[in-house]
Formats: C-alpha cells, structure tokens, sequence
C-alpha cells in the first residue's frame, strides 16, 4: 500500500510539472505523468479511471486530448478487447524538436550579440564589451542542442525498429 501512495505522489508532482510544461489540463497531465510510470504495459481505461479516482468521462475527454496531441497511443492485445494506453514516441520528438528549436534560436541570437560585441571592440579600438563571458553558456547550448539531436536519433531509429517488428 505504501508503493501505491509513493506512486500518486510522483503522479501528482510529475503531473503539476506537465501542467505548466505543455499546458496541460490538471488530468490530462496526471493521464501522462501515470503513464510514464506505467509505460512498459500501458493501462486500460478502467485501470486509469480508478488509479486516478475521476469520472469515466473525465478520463475519456482527457484520453482523447492526449491522443489528438500524440502525445499517447494505445494498442490492442491478442484475444483482448481492451485498449492499453502508453505513451506516444511521437510526443516524445514533437517536444525534443521543439526544445531543439529554442535551444537553437538562443544560441544564434547569443553568436549575433557575441559578434556585435566583437565588432564593438575593433572599431572603439578598446575592450568596451568582454567576449569571454558568454562562452560557457555557448558551450552548454552547444553541448545541449548535440545531445538533443543524439536523443532524438536514438528514439527515431527505435521506433522504426518497432514499427518493423509490428508488421
């Protein structure tokens, strides 16, 4: 009983996380953050409507949200008429993409005021501006944006081999 506990804690901190990371509705959230910790299996619709203690409806609305955003998936298993709910690979790079995409834009924008800064320098012939502090956060967008497109390979190159094994 004490697991079951820990695990709606984790559900509910994950979820508030959720809430403001995507602008999820309080539910939808706790939907994703309860099948994040349930991934290998996934969870049927009953099973969520009780672990999460919300109407039927409630879930099903959210459930639905969720998938429109592809942001979960479910499947179907031999002889069993049940849906299991798991989180979706493509919500997963939707949201890398995206954090790729402002991790990239910041660092040009730092790169363009590094440049003016330099160019600053060389016409007053004097040091107005210091370039060295914005290296290291450019190393770290650097270093960030590279292990982003890492992860986001490593999970394309798994979900093709999964869509190979389901056909």
């Amino acid at each position: 009983m004490e697991l079951e506990k820990q695990k709606k804690l984790l559900v509910e901190s994950f979820g508030l996380f959720m809430e403001k990371q995507e602008k999820l509705t309080p539910i939808a959230a706790r939907i994703f953050a309860t099948l994040l910790i349930d991934k290998e299996n996934g969870l049927t619709f009953e099973e969520l409507v009780l672990f999460l203690e919300a109407s039927k409806s409630t879930i099903s609305t959210n459930l639905k949200t969720l998938r429109n955003a592809e942001m979960i998936s479910y499947h179907t298993k031999p002889g069993d008429r049940k849906k299991y709910f798991t989180l979706s690979p493509v919500g997963f790079l939707a949201r890398i993409r995206e954090n790729l995409k402002m991790y990239k834009t910041e660092q040009e924008l730092l790169k363009e005021v590094r440049d003016y800064k330099v160019l600053v320098n060389k016409n007053f012939k004097e040091d107005k501006y210091t370039i060295d502090h914005d290296t290291p956060y450019l190393d770290f967008l650097t270093n960030t944006i590279s292990q982003l497109e890492q992860l986001h390979s490593n999970i394309e190159s798994k979900c093709s081999l999964l869509s190979v094994k389901n056909t």
